[in-house]
């Protein structure tokens, strides 16, 4: 039988996967809980809008009384459009210190109107 890799090598080889936790992390103390069927479905509704597992939902909700929640994707959506702008409305205002003001007046009115109208947005999703 012919082998690729002695055994010496094998005992120095990371063997992948993830490496264990420290025994202050690690949770090895397992809790049975019970619910009603109206608190099961509430937390079965949560763990399908955050796409968390029901036992992180319960874990979280045990240890820090909440659950934080992602944002939805529209909301998202819009606070990275609103970073975009903002860059750009810093890019406009490094031109006014070059050029003057009367050169982007025009830029920094349409820049307004599309942050006004996000934030118009981001209130209706809110």
């Amino acid at each position: 039988m012919t082998r690729t890799h002695s055994d010496e090598n094998r005992t120095g080889r990371n063997k992948g996967g993830r490496p264990k936790l420290p025994d202050g992390k690690k949770r090895d103390c397992p809790v049975k809980v019970y619910f009603d069927r109206t608190n099961y479905t509430k937390l079965v509704r949560r763990s399908r809008r955050t796409g968390r597992p029901l036992s992180e939902i319960v874990y979280e909700l045990a240890v820090n009384g909440y659950v934080k929640e992602a944002l939805p994707q529209g909301v998202a959506h819009c606070l990275r459009a609103l970073a975009g702008m903002a860059n750009n409305l810093n890019q406009l205002a490094h031109l006014a210190h070059i050029h003057g003001p009367q050169h982007i007046a025009d830029e920094n009115r349409q820049l307004s109107r599309e942050i006004s109208g996000l934030i118009v947005e981001l209130n209706k999703q809110l």
